[in-house]
Formats: structure tokens, sequence, C-alpha cells
């Protein structure tokens, strides 16, 4: 757990992974929660990941470019009855069509008006807005950026705050990384971060417009495969020239080998000796190992002048990324000789 200096206090911040942690806790306990944290740092993800771990229903509500009817519903006259009828929207979770467990998320709630913010008291703390109330297995949550980081954030009003657990999350390169190997993050993107953890999450000097974050990252590694001159541009783009330009200078630093070359002869393969080609290098193994070159992997990895570091670094990313590689006869040899490290 870190500290952050907000100028008023100091405020206790967590990384993704103990951030779910927690969350886990509160959901089932049925606190109301509510995250906070700079953009891009991952915030709504934690919310979708918990939900898709429990396989249960999900909603995110972007409160931020709603009106306050959006979430009361409209008004409909019955003349007849000389009453009007509330026509509610088909955002809100319905346990026949969604599943009797849930999370409702409502994200970008710094961003609300108070008249928003207003309407969102009661489906916090009562789960009800007019006369539509949260299925009992849903759970409320929120989201929201910090004021300090210009990001359209509002303060929420103390009535509202008072309904909800706060956590305030912070970026942390391990946890990036084991959400990367599993969604098709390029490895040298993956090795320039470990290289460079400090521009994960970067607003110092930015214009605001584009900056490291991991939400950028994730769409720079689609950009990773350009040439050198278009690949700069893109990245200049995405998360801002400094950045980009760290990027380039990576690229032409790292050396590596040929993956085909190390399975078919990991015993003499070249292994690189600079460390930005070995952090790159120890991610495009754990990419690519798998059962049938797991064997031939570790030999590499297993000669000293790899670094018994950097081969544990390969092994428990790729059991990270696929949990199925520790059934085979090759991690049970590796996991007998390294039974120190802790899994």
């Amino acid at each position: 757990m870190a500290s952050e200096t907000t100028g008023i206090t100091e405020i206790k911040t967590l990384t993704i992974a103990e951030a779910k942690e927690l969350a886990n806790v509160f959901m089932e306990k049925d606190i109301p929660t509510y995250f906070h944290g700079a953009p891009g740092v991952g915030k709504s993800d934690v919310l979708r990941q918990l939900a898709d771990e429990k396989k249960i229903g999900f909603k995110d509500i972007r409160v931020g470019t709603m009106l306050p009817e959006d979430l009361t519903g409209i008004p409909v006259p019955d003349l007849e009855k000389r009453v009007a009828t509330w026509l509610r929207a088909e955002f809100w979770p319905n346990a026949e069509r969604d599943g009797e467990r849930g999370i409702i998320a409502f994200d970008e709630l710094s961003d609300a008006s108070r008249q928003l913010q207003s309407c969102i008291y009661r489906v916090v703390l009562d789960r009800q807005i007019g006369d539509y109330r949260l299925p009992d297995g849903w759970w409320p949550a929120a989201a929201g950026n910090r004021r300090e980081d210009r990001a359209a954030a509002q303060s929420i009003s103390t009535a509202l705050a008072n309904r909800f657990a706060h956590i305030h999350v912070r970026p942390d390169y391990e946890c990036w990384k084991h959400w990367a190997m599993k969604n098709d993050i390029d490895p040298m993107l993956i090795g320039f971060l470990k290289y460079r953890e400090n521009l994960l999450h970067s607003m110092e000097g930015a214009d605001l417009l584009a900056f490291p974050s991991p939400r950028s990252w994730a769409k720079a590694s689609k950009v990773f495969d350009l040439n050198d001159k278009m690949r700069f541009r893109a990245l200049c783009a995405l998360v801002g020239e400094g950045a980009a330009q760290e990027v380039q200078t990576f690229f032409k630093i790292v050396k590596l080998p040929d993956l085909n070359d190390i399975i078919k002869h990991p015993m003499t393969a070249e292994i690189p000796d600079e460390p930005a080609s070995r952090y790159a290098l120890t991610s495009m193994l754990a990419r690519n190992l798998d059962k049938d070159n797991f064997t031939a992997i570790l030999k590499y990895i297993g000669r000293d002048e790899f670094g018994a570091d950097y081969a544990t670094v390969v092994v428990l990313d790729a059991t990270n990324r696929d949990v199925s590689l520790t059934d085979t006869p090759a991690f049970r040899k590796w996991a007998v000789a390294n039974k120190n490290i802790v899994m």
C-alpha cells in the first residue's frame, strides 16, 4: 500500500489487484464502493473484472453524459386515471434479463452535476429510484477521476460520498503486466514498461491530450508492428511525444534472438547482455511459451548467463497467462528445482 499527498491529507492508495481484493469484500458485505484515481489507471476495469470472474451481470452507466430524467424516467400522462406513469430507461438491471446477481457501475460520477448526483442518492442507499428497485443481488459501485487531474471532475456532495466506501487506485506495473499477458499486449511494450516503469502512467509535462496511461498503452500496443516512422507518429498521438521518443530509443537498443532458433537450439542460441533487451526477451518468451516448447525454453533460460531472476519471471508470467502450463512434466520438474520460489 502506498500513500498519495493531496495537500490536505495523505491518502492510502491501492494497486488494481489490492483494490479488487478489497472491493470483493465490500461486494460480499453489500457495501457500495467508490473508486478514485487518475484517468486511464483502470478503475472501471476493476469492476468489470470482478463481474467476469464471478460470472455475474454487469451494467456500466456513464452518468457524466446523462440528464436527471435519464435516471428518474420520463413522466407520461394517463389522462383516464389522471396520473403520470414513469417510463424507465432500458439500462436499469432486470433480474430476468440480466441475472439475479450483478454489478451496476456509475462511471464518471465525478463528472456529474449535483442534480444527477442527487438522483443517485436513493439508488446507492435504498437501491431504489422512483418506482424502480434494484434486484436484491445487484451491487452499486462508482468510479471517478480526481479533481487535480483536470479531467472535468467535480467534487461529489458529502451526502453522496458518505453513502460509499472509498478506494483510491494507483497504477502498478506488476498488476498491469499480469493483465497485459492475458490480453494480447505486444511483448515489446511489456518489456519497455518494465525498463521504464515510471512511464506506465505519467501526466508530468503533458498537454493532457495524449499522455501515458494503462489505457493509452493498451491502444499503443496495436501500432508497435509499424515501421519506425509511422510508429513514432502513432505513438505521439496516443501517449505523447516524450513517451514516443522513449519507445523509439528502446527499439534501437533492443536486440532479440529469433524465437525459432531458441526452441531449436536452446543451449547455443544467443542471450543478449543489455538490460533493455533482456526485459523484452523475458516478455517475448513468457508470451510464446506453450506446452510444446516449454522444455526447450526451460533449457534456454536455465543457462547461467540468462540469469535465475529473469528465468523465474519467464515461468511465472507464462503460467499466470495460461494456468494449464502448471499441469505439465516440464513445469513440475522446474517447480521441484525451484521450490523456494513462492508461486
